[in-house]
């Protein structure tokens, strides 16, 4: 166990701790209270000098009983200075022998002595060996249960101190997985990214190819039967619709204009497309001036608008949208504002302090903005729902996971 100001704080019977100091150094009065205390099983030391008392109250004593012809003024002043060092726990009680009948300079000394000392009781003798067992034994009760104070204090703070610790231990591991956790939802997201892309190309190299191939067969076909078959024009119409179709899908799950032109030519094809798709009013605002930004940025800027908007056709009942890029002072803003029937306050508070309780489109939103160190504010109420995206204009950071983890990716076509 612990130890404090060179004493055991937890085992008073292998210290000093319920000793009772006797200063007289005049006449027989120490030794005879030696022994009167001794014959009540009380633990008794005999001081050689004041130093000794003063030593007493530094290290760790009971109580002690001085007589007033050994407290002179600088004594007094010494012993005081002691006692104001005292912890707050300790009101270490003084016993003064005063002489008996008239008073006495020393016995003025004495009654002086106790504002500056504090807990001091005054004995006039001779007393009655009863009087000064009962005193003193009530002395050392009460130091008994300052030191049980102290021991309590010390034994919370070590619970405290423990606590400290576990919480700091909580917090580091919960900040770790926090850390993995976003590191793996950008891998997530990057890897979604990738098999988008993947998806596109597939659709447009090998199915898209084989319907090119079959239409290409079916109008040689149509061309040396002059009169060919309304089957065969349903065919062929059911072909053109395919192709179609197969590239809208292609260039909805990674356009290729994303690549090639950057995310201004790709919003406006996306945008235009949109409003055919959907029947909302879609407006879009991009600055004429705008320069390619980092392939990541564009990549989330995309995705960030995609989701938005799909996000306005299933649930905001809204007949227009408007998308509009900024940028201002290194940081893209993508704000993308409807005039539905908004969300519900409470949702959206919750979605504030935890990011759930919105469906994916949200979540994936914020997570695609965090990846890149932005951040994301909604503001929404009755007359609709507005959305600001700020991402910084940095390139990708590298990857902190391995480049071969698994991950099986769930996805739905944009609208």
């Amino acid at each position: 166990m612990a130890t404090a100001m060179g004493y055991d704080l937890m085992n008073p019977k292998n210290s000093n701790e319920m000793d009772v100091l006797v200063l007289a150094p005049f006449g027989k009065d120490a030794a005879l209270i030696e022994n009167v205390l001794r014959e009540s099983n009380l633990r008794v030391r005999i001081a050689k000098n004041f130093k000794d008392v003063v030593e007493a109250v530094r290290e760790a004593a009971g109580a002690a009983i001085v007589a007033e012809e050994a407290l002179h003024p600088a004594a007094i002043t010494e012993l005081a200075q002691e006692l104001q060092q005292q912890p707050t726990w300790s009101d270490f009680p003084l016993l003064v022998l005063t002489g008996g009948g008239l008073s006495t300079a020393d016995t003025e000394v004495a009654v002086r002595a106790r504002a500056p000392l504090g807990n001091v009781t005054l004995l006039e003798r001779p007393l009655r060996p009863a009087t000064l067992i009962s005193v003193v034994r009530s002395a050392v009760a009460g130091r008994r249960r300052q030191y049980e104070i102290r021991n309590h204090l010390h034994e919370r703070e070590i619970a405290e101190e423990a606590l400290r610790s576990a919480r700091d231990a909580l917090e580091s591991v919960v900040e770790e997985r926090t850390l993995a956790l976003r590191r793996l939802s950008a891998r997530l997201i990057r890897l979604q990214d990738d098999e988008r892309r993947r998806f596109a190309r597939e659709l447009h190299d090998s199915l898209g190819q084989y319907l090119a191939a079959a239409k290409i067969t079916l109008d040689m076909f149509n061309m040396k039967k002059a009169n060919g078959s309304a089957a065969l024009a349903e065919a062929q119409e059911l072909i053109d619709r395919a192709i179609s179709e197969t590239r809208t899908l292609s260039h909805l799950l990674h356009p290729p204009l994303l690549d090639t032109a950057g995310f201004a030519s790709a919003a406006t094809w996306y945008v235009e497309g949109f409003g055919k798709r959907s029947g909302i009013e879609t407006s879009l605002e991009i600055p004429e001036n705008l320069n390619r930004l980092p392939e990541n940025v564009e990549t989330a800027l995309f995705r960030i608008m995609q989701e938005s908007l799909t996000n306005v056709y299933r649930h905001s009942g809204s007949s227009e949208v408007k998308v509009k890029l900024t940028e201002e002072n290194g940081i893209a803003i993508l704000m993308i504002e409807d005039s539905g029937h908004g969300i519900p306050q409470d949702v959206l508070d919750h979605f504030s302090r935890s990011g759930t309780n919105v469906g994916v489109g949200l979540a994936g939103i914020r997570e695609r903005i965090k990846e890149l160190g932005g951040n994301l504010e909604i503001a929404s109420n009755a007359a609709g729902t507005r959305l600001t995206a700020r991402v910084p204009i940095v390139e990708a950071r590298p990857n902190a996971l391995s480049s071969d983890s698994q991950s099986q990716m769930y996805s739905s076509f944009a609208l």
